[in-house]
C-alpha cells in the first residue's frame, strides 16, 4: 500500500522507534532535569523575593520605630530647652530679686549711716556782732572740727551786744571769743590774782 501522504517500511518504523527513544532519553536526560532546575531556580527567586520582602518590612518597621524614637528625641529637646528656659528665667528673677535686696539694703544701710552722721553732727549756735561770710563760717566750722571732731551744723545768731568777736555754744559748754567775754575774763583775772 502506497499512500499519498505516508509512505510505511521498516525505515519508517526504524525512525518512529528512534524518535521514541531519544524523546525518552531527552525527557529523562534533559527535559526533567532542565524543569527541575527551573523549579529550583523558581524557589530560590520566590524565597530571596519573599526574604527581601520581608527584610522590607522590617526596614520599614525599623524606619517607623526610628523616625518615632526621633519624634520622641526631638520632644525630649523641646521639653528640656522649655524646662531650661523656664529655669533660666527663674533664675534671672531670683538673681533679680537678690540684687534688689542687695540694693535696697545698701539704700538702707547708706541712710542709716546718713542718719547716723545727722546725729552725730551737733548744732552748735554761734554769735557774732556783724553778719559772717563764707569764708568766716569755714573758718569756724573747721575750728570746731579740730576741737570736737564733730560735723557741726551751724546756726548764726547776729548779736550787736557783743560789740566784736564770736560766741561758739555747744551744747555742753561756750566758747566766748567776744570782745566783752576777753574784757569779763581779764577783769575776772585781775582780781582773782
Amino acid at each position: 500500500m502506497s499512500g499519498i501522504f505516508l509512505n510505511f517500511n521498516g525505515t519508517s518504523i526504524l525512525q518512529l522507534m528512534s524518535f521514541f527513544i531519544l524523546m525518552y532519553f531527552l525527557v529523562k536526560l534533559l527535559y526533567k532535569p532542565f524543569l527541575a532546575m527551573l523549579d529550583k531556580r523558581r524557589e530560590e527567586v520566590k524565597s530571596e523575593y519573599d526574604k527581601a520582602s520581608k527584610e522590607l518590612e522590617e526596614a520599614e518597621k525599623a524606619r517607623k520605630m526610628a523616625q518615632e524614637e526621633l519624634n520622641k528625641i526631638r520632644k525630649h529637646v523641646a521639653d528640656y530647652e522649655e524646662e531650661t528656659k523656664k529655669r533660666i528665667l527663674e533664675h534671672e528673677l531670683k538673681e533679680k530679686a537678690l540684687v534688689n535686696a542687695e540694693i535696697d539694703a545698701m539704700l538702707k544701710s547708706a541712710r542709716t549711716e546718713i542718719e547716723e552722721e545727722k546725729l552725730k553732727a551737733e548744732k552748735v549756735f554761734v554769735k557774732s556782732a556783724i553778719p559772717l561770710n563764707e569764708s568766716d563760717k569755714k573758718i569756724i566750722m573747721d575750728i570746731i572740727k579740730s576741737i570736737r571732731k564733730i560735723e557741726p551744723v551751724l546756726i548764726i545768731k547776729v548779736d550787736p551786744t557783743l560789740l566784736a568777736g564770736i560766741v561758739i555754744d555747744f551744747e555742753d559748754s561756750i566758747i566766748d571769743l567776744s570782745a566783752s567775754g576777753m574784757l569779763k575774763n581779764a577783769v575776772s583775772f585781775i582780781s582773782g590774782g
